[in-house]
């Protein structure tokens, strides 16, 4: 009579190894992983680096390290990463650099692999290239003025700025001796750039966008549950309707309270038109929406409307 018991318990007990079987990863100590570029006393003219490096078995992830001038005597660690890949891009001032990198997974990693190189100016003026700082490149802001900046090209005395529409037509162009200019943009879609310039030469343009919204979104109107609205079912349907502002982005988020004074909040949540959303019986409830665009602006509250669900 003991024998089914038994045999339950082998079979458990063997699917729960299987199991842990299937979840252990491999370890990685021993493995080893090879850079490809940049390689030991490479001299780049470029300041977009490329790192590569070969692929380990059953490793998850690449961390990758730049210090600067070397790890021994880090000045700077310029970048700590983790990747899924076996390349990565960075840009990199003119300086010397040691790059490494190792693979891992969840409970092992191999040994770091790396290299010393250096980032030098193209011995062509024309060659070289003006690294923009800021603002980051596809900012979307409500705010028109903005401080471009720059680092320095060596043997420039001369930065000139562009602002082109989305035409490539020239609406603003400014020179400098300074690495940085305020600039206050126009509505919409801009691009900026910057190029470096000496007596009898200059670089190309290098170039970023940014979309300027100043403009709040309409304020929704809500049409559904209807105020005053006696309802039976817990899970509520919500609609309205709302005019999109030419701009960036927009969405809209709904506010749920249980009482009149707006201070007892339910829920708040980003939803699309119509969107469920399920709550108690037996209580009455108070809405609102507002919506929001990805520049930050925000229109008014809508009315705030009561239903009861019985």
């Amino acid at each position: 009579m003991m024998k089914k018991p038994i045999i339950y318990s082998l079979l458990f007990i063997g699917i729960l190894f299987g199991c842990e079987e299937a979840f252990i990863e491999e370890d990685l100590t021993d493995a080893i992983i090879s850079i490809i570029a940049p390689q030991d006393g490479a001299q780049i003219e470029d300041a977009s680096i490329n790192f590569s490096w070969t692929e380990v078995d059953q490793a998850t992830s690449y961390r990758l390290q730049v210090a600067r001038p070397n790890f021994e005597n880090a000045a700077q660690i310029v970048l700590d990463t983790t990747v899924t890949t076996s390349n990565f891009n960075a840009t990199l001032a003119k300086n010397s650099y040691e790059w490494r990198v190792r693979a891992q997974n969840s409970g092992s990693a191999t040994a770091y692999s790396g290299a010393q190189f250096s980032v030098i100016e193209a011995a062509d003026f024309s060659s070289r290239e003006v690294l923009l700082t800021s603002p980051e490149n596809e900012l979307i802001t409500n705010t028109a003025a903005q401080t471009l900046t720059w680092q320095v090209v060596p043997d420039a005395n001369t930065y000139r700025i562009r602002v082109l529409n989305t035409d490539d037509e020239v609406q603003q162009e400014e020179t400098t001796n300074q690495t940085s200019l305020a600039i206050t943009f126009p509505e919409g879609v801009s691009r900026w750039q910057v190029r470096a310039e000496n007596a009898t030469q200059n670089t190309l343009f290098t170039t970023r966008t940014l979309t300027l919204d100043t403009m709040d979104p309409n304020t929704p109107v809500g049409t559904a549950p209807a105020n005053d609205a006696t309802l039976t079912d817990t899970e509520v349907t919500f609609s309205w309707t709302r005019e999109a502002v030419q701009g960036s982005v927009e969405f809209d988020s709904i506010y749920i309270f249980e009482d009149q004074a707006l201070t007892q909040l339910v829920t708040k949540d980003r939803i699309t038109s119509p969107s469920e959303i399920t709550l108690e019986a037996s209580k009455t409830y108070y809405w609102f929406l507002k919506a929001f665009d990805e520049a930050q602006n925000e229109s008014a509250n809508s009315t705030t409307l009561r239903f009861t669900i019985n």
